[in-house]
């Protein structure tokens, strides 16, 4: 067991992944989400969308994605589908599965010949890394459909958001979704961090702390299933960082050519609940 004071202590002292960093802030000053400062610098963050001054700084802090190694955006044409049609087909797909009538058929080897060519995905997904919630099968997709990344939680850090720009800038990908699903371990152990002091460390901490604010911020509402309302609150809130956290993310959601939003996937059901 670890105390709160410990708890504290370890963010106070850089043990954070980058992906808290990313999510609370940079600045080493940035109070813990554990404490009062700390809750109202996340209240803060919640209303970044609609805040110019915060968003500007956001596109200065975060450089454009460049790789010269990348296949052009000429050679591969985006998919010309829009957002709206993007997730209509996501919902479509997820119908199906969820009816047990999705299609297993794998590509033909003249597809897979193609896809060698070149990639344009329609959607990009945001999820967990945990084994039951596979996008591609959950939304009934093939090769080539859905640019996915995944960690433990829905979580994004740098890298990861490195690898939402490119599917949008690069590959032409009109719709993102941050998503999460019921009884997520991962934020169950933030869970437990949070109101029974669990002793987590090293790379098990590291994983917890960008998804401790949703927590928090869940246990304000006192909702009857804790968990299941941080798993909810915690792809809502990532998803509203990701609106301001680059500018070419920022400059296609303002010119109506991309959107982003967050889901919840019930293991029970093979349902995705959106949130749009």
């Amino acid at each position: 067991m670890v105390s709160r004071r410990l708890l504290l202590g370890a963010l106070a002292s850089g043990l954070a992944a980058p992906a808290l960093a990313w999510a609370e802030g940079d600045n080493p000053a940035t109070p813990s989400v554990l404490t009062r400062k700390g809750r109202r610098t996340r209240r803060a963050l919640k209303s970044q969308p609609a805040d110019k001054a915060a968003l500007d700084k956001a596109l200065a802090q975060v450089k454009p994605l460049e790789d010269h190694n990348a296949v052009e955006p000429a050679e591969v044409h985006p998919p010309a589908v829009s957002p709206d049609e993007a997730l209509g087909r996501l919902k479509q797909g997820n119908a199906i599965f969820s009816r047990g009538g999705a299609s297993i058929a794998l590509p033909t080897l003249a597809r897979i010949a193609e896809l060698s060519k070149g990639q344009r995905p329609f959607a990009v997904i945001v999820g967990c890394s945990d084994s039951r919630v596979g996008p591609e099968l959950i939304f009934d997709c093939n090769l080539g459909e859905l640019f996915v990344v995944r960690v433990a939680g829905s979580t994004v850090s740098q890298e990861g958001l490195g690898s939402i720009v490119y599917a949008v800038e690069h590959l032409g990908a009109p719709l993102v979704v941050v998503l999460g699903h019921t009884k997520c371990g991962a934020v169950g152990a933030a869970v437990d961090v949070a109101t029974k002091h669990v002793d987590l460390h090293g790379s098990l901490l590291n994983m917890v702390l960008p998804i401790m604010p949703a927590v928090l911020e869940a246990q304000e509402k006192h909702p009857a299933d804790l968990q299941d309302a941080a798993i909810r609150q915690n792809v809502r809130d990532v998803a509203a960082r990701l609106k301001v956290a680059d500018g070419t993310l920022a400059e296609k959601l303002s010119e109506g050519r991309l959107k982003i939003l967050s889901a919840t996937y019930d293991l029970a059901s093979g349902l995705v609940a959106f949130d749009a």
